[in-house]
C-alpha cells in the first residue's frame, strides 16, 4: 500500500524543492510540539522571490531563519556535494540553528501518531532519504563530521557553521543578525562583507537576514540600504542584491482580542501609519502592538518595525539618547532644511583626540531652542586639519563667537604646549575650556534635558569618508548609537556608556550642553535683522 501510494501520489513530488520542503520535514514549534513544516505567508513570498543575493530585513518571530535552515538542509540532501555556511552573532546561535537542522534530519522518518496512509509513505519516503544521505559519524574510516560547527552528509555535502567563514567555497551562506555584530563588533561585520560573502559564487545564493539595529549606520545599513535602491521589478545581475522587508503585520499571531479603546494611546501613531503609509490596522492588531509597545518601550520600532524606515530610525539596546531622538523624529526636528541665523552667535563643541577621533559639532542656541548646524569627524589627522575646518565653517557661516573644548585641552604635552595654544597658532583664538564634570551622567543629563528643544540640519547626517576611505558615522547617527553596556564595579555592576566610534561625536555634543550648564554661552549684539527659520 506504501509502495503504491509512493509511485501514484508522490510520484514525480521529490524534484520539487517546494513540495519537498511543505511535506518532508518536521519542527518543533513554539509550544515544544512536534509538527511538520508548513510555510507561512512571510516564508513563502521570500521562496518565491528568492534571488542569488539577499537582503531580508524584518520584525521578531516570522520564521525566516527556520525557513532558510530547512532550504539549507534540502539543498544538501538533494545536491550532492553541496556547502553550505550559517554566521551568527555568536557561535552558540549558530549551534542553534544547526540543532534545528539535525532535528529535521532526524526526523525524517517519524512517525506522528495515529497517522494515515499518506503520513506511513512520507515517514516511509523520509527512511530512504536518510539512508541514501546519511550523516557521517566518528569513526575509522570517516572524519568527524557530524560535530559542533560542522554537519557532514555522506552524498558528499555539508554545512558549516562560525562568525566570519572566510575561506572555503560555498553555494549557500546564511548571515543572521548582521544588524547585531555591525552594532558590537564592526570590525566582525566588515571580515563577513569582504571574506564571507566572497566565498559564494556569482551562481550560489547568500542570504542576509536581520532585525535592524544601530541606525543608519554599518555595514548591515550599507548593504541593506544599497538594496532597497534596486527599483521592484527591475532586472537584477546576480551579483545584485534582492531587498525583503518583513514587518510585524506579517504575522498572523500579533493580535489581540479585547477593547479596541485600549489602544487609544497610540491613535496617532496608527493614524500617521495609515496616512503616511496606507496601512491600515485591524482593532486586534493595534491592542496587540500597544500592549506590545508598553513592555518594549523605546525598542519597540527596532523589534517590530512597521516600515523600514521606521527601523533605521531606531538606536540600539541600552541607547542613551534613544528616547529623546525618537521623538524628535516624529516631531519633524531631524533632517531639517533650515537657514543659520547671522545675527545669533555661533559655537562648536569639540571631543579631542591626538591620534585618535575627533568630533566638532557647529550650533547655534537662540529664543529656547538649540540649532545643530553641521558636524564633522576624522580619525588620526593632525590639528591643523581641524583649524582648517574651522576655517572654512567661518567662510560658510560666518565667525565662530566661542570654540568649547574638554577640559584635557589645557593640559600640556611633553613638549610643553597644550592644545589651546596649538589651535592658537593655527589661527583659532576664540577658544573656551569647559570644567571637567565629575560625573559624566550628569553631563549626558544636561544634554537630554537639551534634546526635546533641538532642532537637527541634514548636514548633521551627511557621512564623510576617513582617511583609510571608510564611511565615518553622522553625527546624529553616533547620538543615535551611543549607548551603554554592563561593566563590574568591585563586587557589583553598573551600566556605564560604550566607548566606540559612536561615543566622541556623541561626548562632542555633550560638551555643548555642559557649556550651557556651566554658563559660558557668550551674547553677541545682533549685527544683522533677524533671519526667519526656513523649515521642510
Amino acid at each position: 500500500m506504501i509502495r503504491n501510494l509512493l509511485q501514484t501520489t508522490l510520484k514525480g513530488r521529490l524534484d520539487d524543492p517546494l513540495w519537498r520542503l511543505n511535506n518532508l520535514y518536521w519542527i518543533e514549534d513554539k509550544s515544544g510540539r512536534v509538527r511538520r513544516f508548513r510555510m507561512n505567508d512571510a516564508q513563502q513570498r521570500l521562496h518565491a522571490n528568492l534571488w542569488y543575493r539577499n537582503v531580508v530585513l524584518k520584525a521578531r518571530q516570522l520564521g525566516i531563519s527556520t525557513y532558510v535552515a530547512l532550504l539549507m538542509l534540502d539543498r544538501c540532501l538533494f545536491t550532492p556535494n553541496y556547502h553550505a555556511g550559517i554566521i551568527d552573532k555568536t557561535l552558540p546561535d549558530a549551534e542553534q540553528k544547526l540543532e534545528k537542522l539535525r532535528f529535521a534530519w532526524d526526523h525524517l522518518d517519524y512517525l506522528p501518531p495515529y497517522p494515515d496512509e499518506r503520513e506511513r509513505a512520507l515517514a516511509y519516503l523520509g527512511t530512504l532519504i536518510k539512508q541514501h544521505t546519511g550523516v557521517q559519524k566518528r569513526n575509522e574510516c570517516h572524519p568527524v563530521t557530524d560535530a559542533r560547527t560542522r554537519l557532514g552528509f555522506s552524498n558528499g555535502s555539508d554545512i558549516r557553521l562560525g562568525t566570519t567563514l572566510r575561506g572555503g567555497t560555498l553555494q549557500l551562506l546564511h548571515v543572521s543578525e548582521l544588524a547585531h555584530v555591525s552594532v558590537h563588533a564592526p570590525w566582525r561585520a566588515r571580515e563577513i562583507r569582504t571574506g564571507a560573502i566572497n566565498t559564494v559564487s556569482a551562481e550560489g545564493t547568500v542570504i542576509l537576514e536581520s532585525t535592524h539595529e544601530g541606525g543608519r549606520y554599518g555595514v548591515n545599513y550599507e548593504l541593506t540600504s544599497s538594496a532597497m535602491q534596486n527599483p521592484p521589478g527591475a532586472a537584477l545581475s546576480p551579483l545584485d542584491f534582492r531587498f525583503f522587508f518583513f514587518s510585524w503585520m506579517d504575522n498572523p499571531d500579533y493580535a489581540l482580542q479585547g477593547s479596541p479603546a485600549a489602544a487609544e494611546e497610540l491613535a496617532e501613531y496608527f493614524d500617521k501609519l495609515e496616512g503616511e503609509h496606507g496601512i491600515s490596522l485591524t482593532p486586534a492588531q493595534r491592542l496587540w502592538y500597544a500592549r506590545m509597545a508598553r513592555t518594549m518601550g523605546p525598542a519597540m520600532r527596532q523589534e517590530y518595525p512597521s516600515s523600514p524606515d521606521e527601523a533605521f530610525s531606531t538606536g540600539n539596546e541600552g541607547a542613551i539618547y534613544g528616547a529623546q531622538l525618537t521623538a524628535l523624529r516624529e516631531q519633524g526636528r531631524i533632517g531639517c532644511e533650515f537657514e543659520y541665523r547671522p545675527d545669533e552667535p555661533l559655537y562648536t563643541a569639540w571631543d579631542l583626540g591626538l591620534s585618535d577621533h575627533t568630533s566638532i559639532w557647529l550650533v547655534q542656541s537662540y529664543g529656547g531652542q538649540v540649532y545643530w548646524l553641521d558636524h564633522y569627524a576624522a580619525n588620526q589627522l593632525p590639528l591643523e586639519h581641524y583649524a582648517d575646518m574651522m576655517l572654512q565653517w567661518q567662510k560658510q557661516y560666518g565667525p565662530i563667537a566661542v570654540h568649547f573644548l574638554p577640559h584635557d585641552a589645557a593640559h600640556r604635552d611633553p613638549h610643553g604646549q597644550s592644545y589651546v595654544e596649538s589651535l592658537a597658532r593655527c589661527g583659532i583664538h576664540a577658544v573656551r575650556v569647559v570644567p571637567r564634570t565629575p560625573d559624566i551622567w550628569r553631563g549626558i543629563n544636561a544634554l537630554r534635558n537639551m534634546l526635546p528643544r533641538s532642532w537637527f540640519h541634514r548636514a548633521t547626517l551627511r557621512q564623510r569618508l576617513n582617511p583609510q576611505g571608510v564611511l565615518e558615522p553622522s553625527g546624529l547617527t553616533c547620538l543615535e548609537m551611543y549607548r551603554t553596556a554592563t561593566e563590574a564595579a568591585g563586587s557589583a555592576c553598573r551600566e556605564m556608556p560604550v566607548h566606540d566610534a559612536a561615543s566622541h561625536s556623541a561626548d562632542a555634543a555633550r560638551m555643548f550642553a555642559e557649556a550651557v550648564e556651566h554658563g559660558m554661552l557668550t551674547p553677541i549684539a545682533r549685527a544683522q535683522p533677524p533671519r526667519r527659520a526656513r523649515m521642510s
